[in-house]
């Protein structure tokens, strides 16, 4: 019996074993079938995006970062890997930055703002705000949105929104309306999730480094769109031109080129002892204080509808971080903006005028003067710059104004992170400068992406060096990318091409042609894959409508960014900083341009800027306008320089116009 169980029992083994390969083997033919969809996938991707500039070939080419994952978080002294631990220490960390400590400060806001005589709106312009949201405002937002943007805590995408626009408009403006109206917001709006991103070049380990972004509903941000659009409006006219960030018109170069030109000038007025204070503002955006900036709205005299709208937004908050893909619990919100919402950057730099203004008013902080002139700061959202001659007492002045201002509005000076960059003084007045004023004194600081020196001589040693450096050793990793021809001059576009061209744009500092024929050598030997041209270049970089290949050419790119600074010169409109950048000249701007007066006085080819620039002007003038152009000048050509332009000449169109 046993023997006949044993022989019945062996082919039920062998049956199982066999139902065993069976399905090992279907299964594996499943992976089989998925890793080959998947390859199938891929190489289609790669066939339809792989010679486009777009997300695709941009996957490929950023260096994957190690892991996304937080694992770490150093937390009082303490090393903690522990998953719920880090939760909780982000978690500690944000409820307490975002909880309003100063109550009740209504009064001492009043005060302070009364004294500062805030600037007030026109009649017009309140109008403009509080007007009714029309169905075109919101259609024209909807627009705007860009597929693919992370959704808020409702899950609902712009793309939901495009699809359905026609059915949700009627709701919509009837909803914000009524928040103009009623001070009422949906509950929804008051929710958001926040993301936090590591800042570059920073420790990781470190809670305070990350960056919160709010991901927020896509309704809610409609509405703020819409106020957005009509405070951008409004604030051109109403904050001064030396903030440059987030309105029409304005840029960074902007900022760079002042202060290029307030360190040129420094260097040649050895008799002005001067500093320029590179401010750092311990987490700015999130610690304004809500009381301030809607008291600072009410002193614009911004009209009760639209501060109506403002007021519903910043009035209850809560949020829930996201942290390694967890969700954590709700956190409350008390102050500071929302990174992440339209309104956000504007209200920020309302804010931000008021101390501006403080320190503009101020006669104790002597700015850096030139004639009638006093350039005293700069500004790009939180990167503010002071620019002081007698650094000693007018930097006390700015820590008074700074903390005045702080205690109220919630501006927070990081004394570790701020830098101070000397002119004209001896190394006896710079270390008892430093012990007073608790800031550190140096010689490179990096402001808007640029180093900056003492000396504007190091201005191509120290930025444009570095990021070719850097192409050169991304080429050598690109050249192994199997990509086409196509593919390669796409690289060259999306990859190369922004970074060089930031660099002509804030700094054109480049004298004659051998550096863009370095350049171009090592691109074309990558997209040649190290062998010989088949194409003359010029065919290469011709654009496709003319059969060209549209590779960029680097020279071009440099001189259009020329041209565009030379517009100041030839319009004759910011007089500032014409007065800055020309302290030096002996006749007026056209005389340089249209009369060739750069060989009488020869200092003005020495200036770091007006030596490149004028090169370039002179290869394309008789190109650009080969007749007498309309915006000349001629009594502005023939005159002599004085220190400050105090008189709009009159241009050649105009006269022949009155005529």
């Amino acid at each position: 019996m046993d023997y006949e169980q044993k022989l019945t029992k062996k082919p039920n083994n062998e049956r199982i074993l066999q139902e065993i390969k069976s399905l090992q083997t279907q299964f594996a033919m499943l992976i089989n079938k998925e890793v080959e969809w998947n390859i199938k996938r891929l190489r289609q991707k790669n066939f339809e995006f792989a010679n486009k500039s777009g997300k695709w070939l941009a996957w490929q080419v950023k260096r994957r970062k190690e892991q996304k994952t937080i694992n770490k978080i150093q937390l009082n002294g303490e090393e903690v890997t522990d998953p719920k631990r880090i939760r909780k220490g982000f978690v500690d960390f944000y409820e307490q930055l975002y909880r309003n400590k100063d109550k009740n400060n209504n009064r001492k806001i009043e005060r302070y703002l009364k004294e500062k005589m805030v600037r007030k709106i026109s009649i017009e312009q309140k109008e403009r705000l509080n007007a009714p949201i029309f169905r075109e405002e919101v259609e024209e937002v909807i627009k705007e949105l860009k597929r693919g943007k992370a959704p808020g805590p409702d899950g609902f995408t712009s793309s939901y929104y495009k699809e359905m626009k026609d059915i949700l408009m009627t709701p919509l403006v009837d909803v914000m309306n009524n928040i103009l109206k009623e001070r009422e917001i949906p509950s929804t709006w008051k929710e958001a999730f926040i993301t936090i991103i590591p800042k570059q070049d920073a420790d990781p380990t470190q809670v305070k480094n990350y960056r919160p972004i709010s991901l927020l509903n896509t309704d809610y941000k409609i509405f703020a769109g819409i106020l957005a659009k009509r405070l951008k409006k409004i604030l051109i006219k109403i904050i001064h031109k030396d903030q440059a960030g987030f309105l029409p018109g304005r840029q960074i170069k902007n900022n760079t080129r002042s202060i290029i030109n307030i360190i040129e000038y420094l260097s040649d007025r050895y008799d002005k002892p001067a500093s320029l204070i590179f401010v750092d503002a311990e987490k700015a955006f999130d610690n304004v204080t809500w009381d301030f900036m809607l008291r600072n709205l009410e002193f614009m005299d911004v009209g009760q509808e639209f501060w109506n709208g403002i007021k519903a937004i910043y009035t209850e908050q809560k949020a829930k971080l996201i942290i390694n893909n967890v969700i954590t619990e709700d956190i409350k919100i008390a102050k500071g903006t929302r990174q992440g919402c339209p309104l956000s950057p504007l209200l920020f730099i309302v804010v931000l005028e008021v101390l501006l203004n403080a320190i503009r008013q101020n006669k104790q902080i002597k700015g850096i003067t030139l004639g009638s002139n006093e350039y005293k700061v700069k500004a790009y959202a939180d990167d503010v710059v002071l620019t002081v001659e007698e650094p000693t007492d007018s930097i006390k002045e700015i820590l008074e104004e700074m903390e005045e201002f702080g205690k109220l509005a919630g501006f927070k000076l990081n004394k570790s992170k701020t830098k101070m960059i000397v002119k004209n003084l001896d190394q006896d007045k710079i270390q008892l400068l430093q012990q007073q004023t608790e800031i550190e004194v140096v010689n490179k600081v990096k402001y808007l992406g640029l180093w900056l020196t003492n000396k504007n001589i190091d201005l191509y040693q120290n930025n444009y060096i570095p990021v070719w450096n850097e192409i050169k050793k991304n080429l050598e990793i690109w050249a192994r990318m199997k990509l086409s021809f196509w593919g390669r001059i796409s690289m060259v576009k999306m990859m190369i091409l922004p970074k060089m061209l930031f660099l002509f744009q804030t700094i054109p500092i480049i004298k004659g042609t051998k550096n863009f024929k370095e350049w171009q050598k090592a691109i074309s030997r990558y997209v040649w894959e190290g062998k010989k041209p088949r194409i003359k270049f010029k065919l290469l970089t011709d654009t496709t409508e003319r059969g060209g290949f549209a590779l960029p050419d680097m020279r071009l790119y440099y001189e259009a960014a020329c041209l565009c600074w030379i517009k100041e010169w030839i319009k004759l409109e910011d007089t500032e900083l014409l007065d800055l950048e020309g302290y030096k000249n002996r006749f007026g701007w056209h005389a340089y341009l249209w009369r060739d007066k750069i060989r009488v006085p020869k200092g003005f080819c020495n200036h770091i800027f007006k030596g490149p620039l004028i090169e370039v002007w002179n290869r394309y003038k008789n190109i650009l306008e080969p007749k007498t152009p309309h915006w000349l000048s001629p009594l502005e050509l023939i005159s002599v320089k004085k220190v400050n332009m105090e008189k709009k000449w009159g241009r050649y169109g105009e006269m022949v116009m009155k005529e």
